[in-house]
């Protein structure tokens, strides 16, 4: 069935489908358990997720808990999947699949080991023994995955923030020499996955890093903005894949939303990389969004291009503005990162930092880095310099703290 059909029969809220929907309502509890797993994929597959839906859902999970043990891998991965794909997966049917599924691994194929982990990690739901004993049986069997479930099992143990370094080494191996056969996708998961768990395969990034330059228009644009980030935050040097993504994403930054926006300008600084047409472009897309930023976003925006040293000054103005309002979300290093950036940037912001700010900057001070003090320091001094009185700073004990974290360092 292809996505034309599917859509004609989701149509008009399932009215199509409301007999068949009714029928299985009355008798899923009557099913077999292979016949309870299909509709469940079935449902999935179609995204039946609308309001009338919800009881077919219901039946379905109530079918499947009462013949848990009666579900073989298979099943057990494909509910997973499904109940995660339509958004419905609840804490009782995971755990019950979690704790049918983790002394049963050997049993599972690669793809119902790479689902079972992406259900799991997609439905943010922790089952760290499933994940413990998944890692080690996926080790052991990287090379029967294909390359997408590579990316997938890799993707999710990052997303879950599981740490399994013996699987990361052996999907490195495996990757490394097949990343032609990965997809956009797969190769943007896969970066991203590294970087996020933390676990360094240069031998990996680097062919990941040849293959992605030539791929980049195949990239949509989340995709292209993790890549950028994922060898940011990797430390992994790839200026050829750098010069393409800059050349890419220029001509499409109104298909980045905010956070994509954000992201892109911390890699390309954070890398170093210059790209003066795309940070033009970001500027002047970011600046028009960011009430749809987040405090992380607008702090990561402003710092980006003060570390770039790229001048945007209707930008600076966009960010301080939104940030009037919303210093208390800023946490410790949001607050010295935004600090930072605007003395560096020489940008004027006096409705931002006042009393509020420095009250807030009092209220983190036992959160505070070593870095968010030497920062906050830097701030200081710029400030300091631009006004004649102290209204706007932090308390003299805080400013010490800087002082000294300032002067340490050197």
């Amino acid at each position: 069935m292809n996505a034309s059909d599917q859509g004609w029969l989701r149509s008009d809220d399932g009215v199509r489908l409301a007999a068949l929907r009714e029928q299985t309502t009355d008798r899923v509890q009557t099913f077999g358990v292979q016949a309870v797993s299909n509709t469940a994929h079935a449902m999935a597959k179609l995204d039946l997720r609308g309001a009338a839906w919800g009881s077919l859902w219901k039946e379905v999970e109530g079918a499947a808990l009462a013949r848990r043990r009666e579900l073989d891998p298979q099943a057990l991965a494909n509910m997973a999947w499904a109940f995660a794909t339509a958004g419905r997966a609840t804490h009782a049917l995971l755990d019950a699949v979690a704790e049918e599924s983790a002394g049963r691994v050997r049993e599972f194929n690669p793809q119902n080991l790479a689902n079972t982990a992406w259900a799991f990690a997609t439905a943010g739901h922790a089952a760290p023994a499933l994940f413990d004993a998944i890692g080690r049986e996926a080790a052991g069997r990287v090379r029967e995955l294909n390359p997408q479930g590579m990316a997938i099992t890799a993707w999710s143990f990052a997303k879950a923030g599981h740490a399994a370094p013996a699987l990361f080494d052996a999907i490195a191996k495996e990757s490394a020499g097949r990343v032609q056969e990965l997809n956009a996708q797969d190769l943007a998961n896969t970066a991203w996955a590294f970087a996020t768990a933390g676990h360094a395969a240069p031998v990996l990034f680097d062919a990941i890093g040849k293959e992605a330059a030539g791929q980049v228009r195949e990239f949509k644009p989340q995709a292209l903005a993790n890549t950028a980030w994922a060898f940011a935050k990797a430390g992994h040097a790839a200026p050829g894949l750098f010069d393409a993504i800059a050349k890419e994403s220029a001509g499409r930054v109104q298909e980045l939303n905010a956070q994509d926006l954000s992201n892109t300008a911390w890699a390309f600084a954070t890398a170093g990389h210059a790209a003066p047409v795309l940070l033009d472009a970001i500027g002047k897309e970011a600046a028009g969004q960011v009430r749809e930023f987040k405090p992380q976003a607008l702090a990561n925006t402003a710092w980006a291009f003060a570390k770039a040293g790229y001048a945007a000054p209707g930008l600076f103005d966009a960010i301080a503005k939104e940030s009037v309002g919303r210093v208390d979300e800023f946490n410790a290093q949001e607050l010295t990162n935004t600090a930072w950036a605007f003395a560096k940037a020489g940008h004027a912001a006096p409705a931002l930092f006042n009393q509020h700010f420095a009250r807030r900057c009092n209220a983190v001070a036992g959160e505070l880095s070593v870095k968010d003090l030497f920062q906050l320091h830097q701030w200081h001094l710029w400030y300091a310099s631009q006004h004649a009185c102290s209204d706007g700073l932090p308390g003299a004990a805080l400013l010490a703290r800087c002082k000294a974290a300032f002067w340490a360092s050197g």
